[in-house]
């Protein structure tokens, strides 16, 4: 079992009965009694703002890996933002505990995202000529005042 689904466990289990014991939440959850209180101190450290008890749920962690995606795909690849800027913004909404963004971690993230990105793109490449045929490059450009006011748009 993951890292996660631990936490989670043990999460759920002192959610349900707050007065659970370590015995009685590692007999519950089948997990030892010392990795019950070590991932409890672990929520505990996590649990800093109103909002952390959203971190130890599912909907939360998926929440946080779209967050995490969106902010270095926008920031970090669109716009060119550096990962200690990435991580000031992280800190200032005090994510940097449930996301981990130091800025060697975050620059890690990026370079995966990016891997991942080019991966992509030529494999559809591939598959849009594994056919063999090729098909005219259309470009269209629009704008809606050009010197005179015009609307233009052109196909070569």
């Amino acid at each position: 079992m993951r890292f996660w689904a631990k936490s989670r466990l043990i999460f759920n289990a002192f959610r349900d009965n707050a007065k659970a014991s370590i015995r009685q939440v590692a007999v519950q959850t089948g997990l030892s009694k010392s990795s019950v209180h070590r991932l409890g101190q672990a929520i505990a450290r996590r649990d800093r703002h109103p909002a952390s008890w959203l971190w130890e749920t599912e909907a939360g962690r998926r929440w946080r890996i779209r967050w995490v995606v969106a902010v270095l795909d926008v920031f970090g690849l669109k716009r060119g933002v550096g990962a200690e800027t990435i991580r000031a913004f992280c800190v200032r909404l005090p994510l940097e505990r449930p996301v981990g963004c130091s800025p060697s971690a975050l620059r890690g993230m990026l370079e995966e995202r990016a891997r991942v990105i080019l991966a992509t793109a030529a494999a559809w490449e591939g598959e849009g000529s594994a056919g063999g045929e090729t098909r005219p490059i259309i470009g269209v450009g629009d704008a809606t005042f050009w010197s005179g006011g015009w609307w233009c748009s052109w196909t070569w």
